[in-house]
């Protein structure tokens, strides 16, 4: 296992420097009209989070849908006050899922909906969270490691044994997806936490991967990991994307490739604790205090009231016989 073993880098001068920056591409690919995949950063007060998605269902309807993700979970992480990195993110899901429900109820996008990968990063700790078929791997020194699990029909056949997991991709029902965000209101968001160890500069550092299944259907993970650990970042998204057209490109490809400037474990540093979750800035509006007024106060209050009401008969009366 990837998270729980090192090896050594060999990147040294300008790639070294430039295999710190992240980098994404999306691309509709050979054969499609539109590219319904999307991809986007948000920078939040629960911590920075990328997103890759997979729209699918018609000829608007894929775009569409995730789109109308990506800008639910911005919203939601952007307003809402903050929360832990795993809360703050399976609740932004949540409420894209909550949208794209609603929206299917218009017959002309009745079959809507998108997959996602996804990933928050808040100080060393590291939430991903996904939904479908768009898959998180893990990349150190050219080994590789999938994070996510597969919500399809196939997968479920690997879990039981009735397939070899070398044979799920070519299998004819291989996209036939179990989950999606909007297929259903009560949708399960698959969420894992790690946390990124710092380590010796003799040792290499890891990056994760972000993408859809564009890509991995057409380039082997050995691949992915070799053109990865062989380039920067902006190079080996773009060495990915022309690798998967060269060889057909039948379907939109993205992906998201992250340096984590450590190695990634399934437990935390000893000694390592979660920060505070910050306390909300919203104070609820105070309501102003009443004070009962006294009976003598009132009663002065009377007695003027009703001296300034003679005073205004007796103006009134002398006024009428002095015309």
């Amino acid at each position: 296992m990837l998270v729980e073993g090192a090896d050594k880098d060999n990147r040294t001068g300008d790639d070294a420097r430039e295999s710190d920056i992240p980098a994404a591409i999306t691309d509709t690919g050979c054969e499609r009209q539109l590219n319904e995949d999307r991809y986007a950063v948000i920078e939040s007060h629960s911590g920075l989070a990328w997103l890759v998605c997979d729209g699918m269902g018609g000829v608007t309807g894929g775009e569409l849908a995730a789109q109308l993700a990506i800008d639910a979970i911005r919203r939601d992480l952007e307003n809402l006050p903050p929360r832990s990195s795993d809360v703050a993110l399976k609740g932004a899901i949540l409420e894209a899922n909550r949208i794209i429900v609603l929206r299917r109820q218009n017959r002309a996008f009745a079959g809507m909906g998108t997959t996602i990968v996804s990933a928050i990063f808040n100080g060393p700790e590291l939430v991903l969270a996904s939904v479908g078929d768009s898959r998180g791997y893990l990349i150190r020194d050219g080994a590789i490691q999938q994070l996510t699990t597969d919500h399809t029909f196939v997968q479920e056949l690997v879990d039981k044994g009735q397939i070899r997991p070398e044979d799920a991709l070519s299998h004819p029902q291989a996209h036939i997806l179990t989950r999606c965000i909007g297929s259903e209101p009560g949708l399960d968001v698959e969420t894992r936490k790690y946390w990124i160890w710092q380590v010796p500069d003799t040792e290499p550092t890891d990056y994760l991967l972000l993408c859809t299944d564009g890509l991995y259907s057409l380039v082997s993970e050995g691949e992915m990991a070799n053109i990865i650990a062989s380039n920067t970042p902006q190079r080996a998204c773009v060495q990915l994307v022309e690798t998967a057209k060269a060889r057909g490109g039948y379907d939109n490809i993205t992906c998201a490739i992250i340096p984590l400037g450590g190695q990634l474990k399934s437990e935390p540093p000893i000694g390592y604790k979660s920060p505070p979750v910050a306390a909300r800035n919203r104070a609820a509006p105070k309501k102003p205090k009443i004070q009962p007024a006294s009976w003598g106060k009132l009663l002065v209050m009377v007695a003027v009231l009703s001296v300034l009401a003679m005073l205004v008969t007796i103006v009134a009366t002398a006024s009428y016989y002095l015309r």
